[in-house]
């Protein structure tokens, strides 16, 4: 491991070069005060040799080709999951070094979590997390060409939670111009609304009118016990974060999901053995804005198992797909499926697709030999797939098991289910 320096715009910048890759971690993009509005910092030198800080939100980590620097690499912008409320740009999972490898620089964002980036008083402001995004894609735009990156040949891309920022801020106006394409794996937006939200506050005692003020002068101690309650109140899907009701899209996204996304997660395990089962999933869909047909057969083995995947997560990829088919936009959408060989999941090696199986396939660390690590590689390089689009009679890619023992096929309309029971 070899320490180097990078004379960028923002100042010079020390890191390390290994297995090919320029690393460094951890740079300041941005300040603020509790509560309070972003802004760039001062230019300056940093050091950013260590890899996780999970103290320092508002930093990320650059992963570039170690190759000169008068290149013309794409830039892949990354903002990580964890249901708005954990998670960091330098986590070893997400280890970029793969893509360094491939020839693209990673630039990995954190962003302000809980209700402190997610927390507004109307829904005519922008989240506090959105703006701290935006300064770290223009951090992007002036400091990539110092590593060699093509400013012009931008992806964003994130899983779950990141997933739907990824999307809430490439459709964000000012960004037009400035992102090339998306990529979103599990999207995994907020299912309450900012009135329910303000009510679940006012009932927990947070006050009467909970705003941006009364949280900016109130105690760590007191906003983290409101976030623990209001994550309470929501067990199955983000308290907070984006909603999709008013997303846009407009530009070519590839958009992925896994066929067992919870079906892992022991309470889920637990109702799905029970005799009422059915019964259960039914009345859980009517409460998570399940309107449409109830799929019985499709949802005949795990009927909670599949309704809590479906509102939380593959009803989102769903209606990503077909809103963009709407706008006139190419997409194209692959889905993780059980098979040979053992993935990486946060529970542990699994031959199943649960939630976050997709972060070793994609990075391509873990799992150098996934082919969807390739796909991948070829869609932030080109912008386009060897995938079908979706927009030809709904075809989903389907990648059932890991890494070189994972086999390639096509689906039609593999989200069916999800948009018929929540639309589209």
């Amino acid at each position: 491991m070899i320490e180097t320096t990078i004379s960028a715009p923002c100042g010079q910048l020390t890191g390390r070069i290994h297995d090919g890759a320029i690393q460094v971690f951890n740079i300041d993009y941005a300040d603020a005060a509790p509560f309070a509005a972003s802004a760039p910092v001062a230019d300056g030198p940093q050091s950013g040799t260590r890899r996780c800080e999970p103290e320092r939100e508002l930093v990320l980590t650059v992963t570039a080709p170690a190759g000169p620097a008068d290149a013309s690499y794409p830039v892949l912008l990354w903002i990580h999951g964890g249901s708005y409320e954990f998670g960091h740009p330098s986590e070893p999972w997400t280890d970029a070094t793969a893509f360094a490898q491939a020839g693209i620089i990673t630039v990995s964002l954190g962003y302000r979590k809980g209700l402190e980036g997610f927390w507004r008083d109307s829904q005519t402001e922008t989240y506090r997390a959105i703006d701290d995004l935006y300064l770290g894609l223009q951090w992007a735009r002036r400091n990539a060409p110092a590593f060699g990156g093509d400013i012009d040949n931008i992806t964003i891309s994130g899983q779950s939670a990141g997933a739907a920022l990824a999307l809430t801020l490439a459709a964000d106006e000012r960004t037009r111009g400035q992102i090339q394409r998306t990529i979103a794996m599990s999207p995994a937006f907020s299912l309450l609304s900012g009135s329910r939200l303000r009510r679940t506050l006012a009932g927990i005692g947070v006050g009467r009118a909970p705003s941006t003020e009364v949280f900016s002068r109130a105690d760590e101690r007191r906003v983290a016990r409101a976030q623990k309650l209001v994550s309470a109140s929501s067990p199955s899907d983000p308290a907070i974060g984006p909603r999709f009701d008013s997303f846009a899209p407009t530009l070519p996204t590839m958009v992925t999901a896994t066929s067992e996304e919870f079906f892992s997660e022991p309470p889920v395990v637990a109702m799905d053995k029970l005799p009422m089962r059915e019964w259960m999933a039914r009345r859980y869909a009517k409460g998570h804005r399940g309107r449409g047909e109830f799929p019985t057969d499709a949802y005949a083995e795990r009927p909670m198992g599949n309704v809590i995947s479906d509102s939380a997560i593959r009803s989102y990829a769903v209606k990503v797909a077909e809103r963009s088919v709407a706008a006139g936009l190419d997409v194209w959408a692959a889905q993780f499926e059980p098979g040979e060989g053992l993935g990486y999941a946060p529970a542990g090696r699994t031959s199943g697709a649960p939630h976050c199986i997709d972060i070793a396939r994609f990075f391509g660390m873990k799992e150098p030999n996934h082919p969807f690590h390739q796909v991948a590689v070829e869609f932030i390089r080109e912008g386009t797939s060897r995938m079908p689009r979706y927009n030809d009679d709904r075809k989903v890619t389907t990648f059932a098991g890991a890494d070189a023992q994972a086999v390639e096929g096509i689906a039609i309309d593999a989200w069916a289910a999800p948009r018929q029971l929540f639309g589209a």
